[in-house]
């Protein structure tokens, strides 16, 4: 290979190598947001409320950030098949996270809500659902960083149970507002709340679909054909 050919070469592989490390900080980020959002509500903290909402803006820039570096290595590099598809699917996956990280500043106004006024016992119901969301979003992020492509699989079955959750619990504070009307913008806020962490869920499952793309060039959007796990 000539020289010229194997500086390219070297330069496109650390572009993309950039370009995941750029991800996998974006995820770890959201994640945190999630759980300082969720952890405020639980625990009645409004500093962790606040904290989740004002890193958000990290997040924001990111998502700029790796859109950026993803259409230079496009232009300068011409990337195709895997490669091609690894640009691609770094760009959606940034927008998914930017998404969580802002249902998560959702969750977190509405954990400040919640904080100022008398506990509501319900609230730690969420608990459960917090969990599954944290989970399948700290899930989708590995699969995608590493290459996990049975780990993508496994999430599209288990956002059966976070939905199942969630309108469980949905279900219950309804029920809730139809006999106590004593803390009707607590219940409401809880309802918003659940739709924040449902939201995330389902966030993750589009990382893992991008996921299953990126590393198997297989569409699996609206009920296409999942690939065999070898």
């Amino acid at each position: 290979m000539p020289p010229a050919s194997r500086h390219i070469l070297r330069a496109n592989e650390d572009a993309l190598s950039q370009l995941d490390a750029e991800i996998r900080h974006m995820g770890d980020l959201t994640l945190e947001n999630l759980r300082n959002a969720a952890n405020g509500l639980l625990g009645r903290d409004v500093d962790l409320c606040n904290r989740a909402i004002a890193d958000d803006g990290a997040v924001d820039l990111l998502e700029k950030k790796i859109d950026f570096m993803g259409m230079e290595i496009i232009t300068r590099f011409s990337p195709v098949a895997v490669d091609l598809r690894r640009v691609i699917a770094s760009m959606k996956v940034s927008t998914a996270l930017e998404r969580c990280s802002d249902h998560a500043v959702g969750l977190g106004r509405r954990a400040r809500h919640i904080c100022g006024r008398p506990p509501i016992p319900e609230t730690e119901g969420l608990r459960v659902l917090a969990g599954l969301a944290a989970n399948a979003l700290q899930d989708s992020i590995g699969a995608f960083c590493d290459g996990n492509l049975p780990m993508a699989l496994r999430l599209q079955a288990r956002n059966t149970g976070l939905d199942e959750a969630r309108d469980a619990f949905t279900q219950r504070i309804i029920a809730q507002l139809e006999t106590d009307s004593s803390q009707v913008e607590g219940y409401v806020d809880l309802l918003f709340a659940t739709r924040c962490l449902g939201r995330i869920g389902d966030q993750s499952i589009n990382i893992a679909e991008d996921t299953i793309y990126c590393l198997t060039a297989q569409d699996i959007r609206h009920g296409g054909m999942l690939p065999p796990i070898s």
